[in-house]
């Protein structure tokens, strides 16, 4: 036990590091040699200066001592301690026996070369050495000026034996340090190789690649592992031959974070790490996750710095791939939820005024599309008119008018005239694409049909900021939402239909009412009259009174006259509707001209001034009733001029409605009409002025010729300031 105690006790502890353990070896073997030297020193020496022995004595077992002590500090891990310590005390005996052996003369001074590499080797300070030196000078300094001044003992004469005896010991301690230290160094020498080496094997066999670069802003590269050209597929050289190439492969999209990122951590040192795409040799794009660490020497200044580049391709793309099959999946929960509102409004809403802006509206914000449009044909079918549309401009080419021609001149029109969807995923190379300029920015655009029971009623245009905007999953989406719409839009018009022939029942229903009133009044009052003046006709024969028999025979066929009249109107208000003429292509021009022929003698010709504008458009009907409409109003126009000085008719096209109809108009600058009477004057038998000839019947004739067309017609008119007929009629399929 005690064999093993004394064992461990010139051993060294295992537990040191690599660096620790040869500090340790060289302290610890230079107090073991200075032990053995101090002991052989203290045997040898009495024989050779018997006048020494006592001081040889001391000097052993201090130096036993003192060197036992350091091997314990040692074994307590305080090497830095334990360094000094031993240089000191070699310091301190050399001092000490220079001063009592006389000065500088005596051989042992010469221990200081000994002092000096101690304190180069085992101080654990990089200036040590400079330090132990500057004390030995200053040390032999000052014994020199004591031994000049004579404050140290007279010096003695030491024989040439003593002094080899005393140099020898010096040379064997060198030796033996010098020894001591040559093997530390082989070992440190060998450990770091070996360690280098399992270092390097280490670096070069990871999947990763390591690299060390500058510290510099430029960030140079001093060393890359051959991984690289795994990497990469460019080789270590071109990294090292070219200290900047990494930078040079990095993807310009992210050059400048990842240059940004590089300048912020050399500046403050903080560790660096990015993820970023390297582009190969082979021109293939590489994910890379980039970290580095700064390295710092034992003094705490900047080495290098330290990083990995680890391919993260694989990860980036799985990641990728799971952002798009999330957005798939938001996309498709998108296009779900748009299209069970869409279905929804469609389901609820008859009113196309709201139904379709909410449409595209809820298309728009749910897609995030630049711009989204719904067109509907006319009743003829040669136009797609734009019935609504999302955002401000939408608004503005819906306040305009906005149409588009059905065939092949715009992508709406194709589509229409189709009935299939039209895509183009770069608007730039669809040469039937119509380029509108309120929409500028449109990079992409669809058109879909909206069919309803096999027939195509319209489309809708779906247009993108982006290029290529469409996805296969879109396009079934969205048509299927263009399908309810155009169900949606059939549903409104039959409904719309429906309210509308409950309307005209209800309004014919009054009218008849007002019918059976008017027929039993306005008849009765010519029957009446042809009743009573028989009477007097046959007390006139009786008295012979041919004059009177005369004036009331007058009476009597004035009054049957205007019972035909009635009747004729009657029966001509109840043709309508059920005798019609073929319908054909007819100028509005024309048939203003015809009308002015059956309207105007020649007096009117000469009072009445009628303007015709230039330029009318091509209408579709029935010529003769058409005709009849416009014979009516200028009729009425001229019958209501009043005391007019200069009475002028004016004929012409004021614009288009919505539904791509123009809106006509006949225009006086008679008595005018109070607005009041503006819906009642299109009522049968209604007469505002009792003094004009005629039935009552001619507006009402009108309104319902212009019905049986799909048109309308209405009254703008103050008391005074004239009055303006205005009423759509279809145009031509040519027009």
């Amino acid at each position: 036990m005690f064999m093993k105690s004394i064992e461990g006790y010139f051993s060294i502890p295992e537990s040191y590091g690599d660096d620790a353990r040869v500090n340790a070896r060289l302290i610890h073997y230079t107090s073991i040699s200075l032990i053995v030297l101090s002991l052989i020193f203290a045997v040898i020496l009495p024989f050779l200066a018997p006048e020494l022995t006592g001081q040889t004595i001391v000097l052993a077992v201090v130096s036993l001592l003192t060197n036992l002590f350091i091997m314990r500090l040692v074994h307590q891990k305080k090497l830095r301690v334990a360094g000094i310590l031993i240089t000191i005390f070699i310091w301190l005996i050399v001092t000490a026996s220079s001063i009592s052996a006389g000065g500088v003369s005596a051989p042992i001074l010469m221990g200081y070369i000994l002092v000096i590499i101690l304190g180069g080797v085992l101080a654990r300070h990089e200036k040590g050495s400079l330090y132990m030196t500057s004390i030995c000078i200053a040390s032999g300094f000052l014994l020199t000026m004591a031994e000049t001044r004579g404050i140290l003992p007279e010096s003695r004469d030491y024989s040439p034996y003593v002094r080899f005896t005393v140099y020898s010991f010096f040379f064997l301690a060198a030796m033996l340090l010098q020894n001591i230290t040559a093997g530390s160094l082989k070992n440190l020498l060998a450990s770091a190789r070996s360690s280098e080496k399992k270092y390097r094997s280490l670096l070069e066999n990871i999947p990763i690649t390591t690299y060390i670069n500058s510290t510099d802003q430029n960030a140079l590269t001093e060393y890359v592992s051959p991984q690289v050209e795994k990497l990469v597929g460019y080789s270590r050289d071109d990294f090292l031959n070219d200290p900047e190439f990494w930078k040079k492969i990095i993807h310009p999209e992210d050059k400048e974070r990842v240059l940004g990122e590089n300048e912020r951590t050399t500046r403050t040192g903080e560790p660096f790490e990015e993820e970023y795409r390297l582009v190969t040799k082979d021109n293939h794009l590489i994910w890379v996750r980039d970290e580095a660490t700064l390295v710092y020497d034992e003094n705490g200044r900047p080495l290098h710095w330290l990083g990995v580049w680890t391919d993260i391709t694989s990860r980036k793309m799985a990641e990728e791939e799971q952002a798009d099959l999330i957005s798939v999946m938001t996309q498709r929960t998108i296009q779900l939820q748009t299209g069970a509102e869409v279905s929804r409004a469609a389901s609820s809403i008859l009113n196309l005024d709201k139904l379709l802006p909410m449409v595209v509206e809820l298309i728009r914000n749910h897609f995030d599309y630049y711009y989204v449009g719904i067109f509907l044909t006319d009743e003829i079918g040669n136009w797609a008119v734009l019935r609504a549309a999302s955002g401000e401009m939408g608004k503005h080419m819906i306040a305009m008018k906005h149409r588009l021609e059905v065939g092949d001149s715009s992508m709406i029109g194709w589509c229409i005239s189709h009935g299939q969807a039209r895509i183009a995923l770069d608007v730039g190379e669809d040469a039937v694409r119509f380029r509108n300029p309120f929409l500028p920015l449109t990079r992409s655009e669809m058109a879909l049909p909206l069919i309803s029971r096999g027939e195509v009623i319209g489309a809708m245009t779906i247009q993108s900021e982006k290029p290529t905007a469409f996805s296969r999953v879109d396009i079934t989406a969205l048509q299927a939402m263009a399908d309810q719409v155009g169900n949606a839009i059939k549903n409104a018009r039959l409904f719309s239909e429906r309210l509308n022939l409950i309307t005209e029942l209800e309004e014919q229903n009054t009218e008849l009412e007002r019918f059976t009133y008017t027929v039993s009044h306005d008849l009765k009052a010519p029957l009446v009259t042809i009743r009573g003046f028989l009477g007097y006709l046959r007390e006139e024969v009786r008295a012979g009174d041919m004059e009177r028999f005369d004036k009331d025979l007058k009476r009597i066929a004035n009054a049957a006259e205007r019972m035909q009249a009635l009747l004729n109107d009657l029966l001509e208000l109840s043709r309508i509707g059920r005798i019609t003429n073929p319908h054909e292509d007819i100028p509005f021009e024309q048939i203003v001209k015809e009308s002015l022929d059956l309207v105007l003698g020649p007096t009117e010709e000469i009072r009445v001034i009628v303007d015709i504008q230039k330029d009318l458009p091509i209408l579709h009907g029935d010529h003769p009733r058409l005709v009849e409409v416009v014979q009516n109003l200028i009729n009425n126009a001229i019958k209501f001029m009043g005391n007019q000085p200069h009475p002028r008719v004016e004929v012409g096209l004021r614009d288009y409605d919505r539904d791509g109809k123009p809106i006509l108009f006949i225009k006086d600058n008679g008595i005018g009409i109070d607005p009041q009477y503006h819906e009642r004057i299109f009522g049968l038998f209604n007469r505002l002025d009792p003094s004009v000839s005629g039935t009552g019947i001619g507006l009402t004739l009108v309104r319902r010729i212009i019905e049986i067309h799909n048109g309308r017609i209405w009254v703008e008119s103050e008391p005074g300031k004239g009055a303006t007929f205005l009423f759509t009629l279809p145009l031509a399929k040519s027009g």
